[in-house]
């Protein structure tokens, strides 16, 4: 696995000014892109600042990178919650670390950049939206606030880390980025001169959802949040855990009323996890203390659950739930605490979201709704436009064209009445009916993804195309290639020359083929496990190194890197070679290392040079060389169905 990283801001703008030339961007489809919906207005108040829609992606994989965000963006995401940032940056975790196979587990708990990556692929992301809020990317759309975004950070795990010179720099920088958004500007190229007159704010953000690991105790959780309010002049948002209201109410809902037995509770993590009365009396402490410094709390419900790994898809003890079993559960957690602690609460929501209970949730008046382990499935970001047009539905119900008008009719109150009672009304009648619904119980989420008996390969997979929007980070593509059939031989040296030994083939049945940015890749298993074909497309398929340095990393097999139009270095099998097309002579150079063979466009040696004498009987295997071939020979045919940013210079 290569070291995630991102790309600079300019080949990130690059990315965005070709949409108009492209039917994609970053493999997400140019009509999925969200417009709105003229007359209605799904606007909300977060802290002070409104986001033209309340819904995003929940600090995880979606929001790590900069692409990542901008994919959520365009999907009609205002509101975007980071991946959580804490003091051990330098983390190994262990891979797989998704499995979406029905309902959704994990065992990936912060962020797999450094603070000083996490910050960088933040801004460039600021930047970017600026850009397109600014300029109005989608056109003059008369749409209150349709452009208008909001970023969340996250922060944990503990107090030290969270006090650590280095975390309280992270958080510094994010409060005034004024110096680093100039610094980004002013090394864009000329092309870009009119990006640098934008005003972009400052603030990156100003809110911060507080997560604290299983086990965190209650007093050390009230430490931060006073910390980053006092100190950090931060509205905190607290995330609570899927273990507040005990293990036998847990156990009850999850394992005997929903019926998933094959789930095993961690009873120690109740056991040391902050309880439902203690996290309600620390909110009401920190309620006058956040006043009084002129910020907010609020509690965000909720994190994912931690069970025993009794499966063989992790290396790890425990792992992590979410999708549809957790709607359940923090849903009942938001009503008992809200009833607990008042419905005057800032309160945001994530935790099996999808389009069929989206609208639901937010009628009982939650902001942000985000989801993760839905947008990990089938579809990837272009899901989220499913939300909005369930939304618009839902407010045709009780003809609702703004999202209060829609919260107080759907719970058939006056307006003038106090909004809280509309929140409650909703949020009360929907724990009822997810109560009576099936859908949400182990007997609907058993399906695994269908396979076929095929096996996956190099070229020609079945293009299903699914592999490429389940990447959370936009790692896999499709590049088109001629179909043919390359006649090949291997070569055996004797008597001082190279003579061909074999007849061999490599048919290539389909114009478009599957690969994988090496860059963009965590490994995180999540393409292999839709791909329908027997293998892993992020293992298999042609993976492509944006950065040089990257391609002879020690554990790198298999990689493809474009120096040039017509040069590239291919590294098979763990062996770096280099490939040339020379068009004047029609013909290809291939080094290896030792020897360097040119071949004519049929496959036919025309010589070769040796640095130092071959061996007597030697066989050179030319099946790599015929890969590379086809390769390099489609990127020069079809450079523009590549990503840009794989052969144009950005290192």
């Amino acid at each position: 696995m290569s070291k995630l990283s991102g790309l600079n801001l300019c080949a990130h703008l690059d990315s965005l000014f070709s949409l108009t030339n492209r039917d994609s961007i970053y493999g997400y489809p140019a009509r999925k892109i969200y417009h709105g919906y003229p007359g209605y207005d799904f606007s909300v108040n977060l802290f002070g600042k409104t986001a033209g829609t309340p819904m995003g992606p929940a600090a995880g994989p979606h929001t790590q990178l900069a692409q990542n965000i901008l994919l959520a963006y365009l999907a009609g995401s205002r509101i975007i919650e980071l991946k959580t940032i804490q003091i051990l940056d330098q983390l190994a975790i262990s891979r797989p670390c998704i499995d979406m196979r029905n309902i959704g587990f994990n065992i990936e708990w912060s962020q797999e950049l450094s603070l000083e990556e996490s910050y960088r692929e933040y801004l460039h992301a600021w930047i970017m939206l600026h850009c397109i809020k600014e300029k109005k990317w989608f056109g003059e759309i008369d749409i209150p606030f349709f452009y208008d975004f909001i970023f969340d950070i996250s922060v944990g795990y503990d107090l030290k880390g969270i006090q650590s010179d280095n975390v309280q720099s992270w958080l510094n920088k994010i409060k005034n980025a004024e110096d680093y958004i100039s610094e980004a500007l002013d090394d864009l190229p000329a092309k870009y001169n009119s990006l640098k007159r934008i005003k972009i704010p400052s603030a990156i953000s100003d809110s911060v959802t507080l997560s604290t690991f299983h086990g965190c105790p209650a007093d050390e959780i009230e430490k931060i949040a006073n910390h980053l309010i006092k100190e950090n002049d931060f509205n905190v948002v607290i995330k609570l855990n899927p273990t507040l209201l005990g293990y036998e109410y847990v156990q009850e809902l999850l394992i005997n009323k929903l019926g998933y037995r094959k789930i095993q509770l961690d009873k120690s993590a109740f056991n040391s996890d902050l309880s439902l009365d203690n996290a309600v009396k620390m909110i009401c402490r920190l309620k006058p203390v956040a006043k009084n410094y002129n910020r907010q709390i609020g509690v965000k419900f909720t994190n994912t659950l931690v069970v025993k790994n009794n499966e063989n898809i992790f290396d790890e003890p425990v792992r992590y739930l979410s999708g549809a079993p957790l709607y359940v559960i923090a849903m009942h957690i938001m009503l008992h605490f809200r009833e607990k602690a008042g419905w005057d609460l800032p309160v945001s929501f994530s935790g099996g979201i999808d389009k069929q209970n989206f609208a639901d949730t937010v009628s009982c008046n939650m902001a942000p709704v985000t989801a993760c382990t839905d947008i990990l499935k089938k579809g990837g970001y272009t899901r989220f436009t499913k939300y909005l047009e369930s939304l618009k539905t839902e407010m045709d119900k009780f003809q609702a064209k703004s999202l209060k008008q829609y919260i107080t009719l759907r719970a058939g109150i006056n307006q003038k009445k106090s909004a809280w009672k509309a929140d409650r009304i909703n949020a009360t009648t929907l724990i009822r009916n997810i109560d009576e619904d099936t859908r949400y119980s182990w007997n609907e989420n058993k399906t695994i993804p269908k396979t076929v008996r095929s096996k996956l390969n190099v070229f020609d997979c079945i293009n299903c195309d699914i592999c490429i929007p389940v990447c959370p980070n936009a790692a896999n593509f499709s590049f088109t290639v001629n179909t043919e059939t390359e006649f090949y031989s291997d070569y055996q040296f004797k008597n001082g020359s190279f003579s061909p030994i074999t007849d061999k083939t490599c048919l290539i049945e389909k114009n478009q083929q599957i690969g994988n940015i090496a860059e963009f890749c965590n490994d995180c298993g999540n393409c292999e496990t839709f791909c329908p074909e027997i293998g892993a497309p992020y293992k298999i398929k042609p993976k492509f190194y944006i950065y040089s340095k990257n391609i002879n990393s020690a554990d790198t097999i298999n990689g493809f890197h474009f120096e040039s139009p017509c040069s590239m270095l291919a590294r098979i099998n763990g062996i770096t070679t280099k490939l040339e097309y020379n068009a004047d002579q029609r013909s290809y150079i291939w080094k290896t290392g030792q020897i360097t063979m040119c071949m004519s466009e049929k496959n036919e040696l025309i010589q070769h040079v040796s640095i130092q004498k071959i061996d007597e009987g030697i066989i050179i295997k030319m099946e790599p060389y015929i890969i590379s071939k086809i390769i390099l020979k489609n990127f020069i045919k079809h450079m523009d169905y590549f990503p840009n940013y794989l052969y144009q210079s950005i290192e």
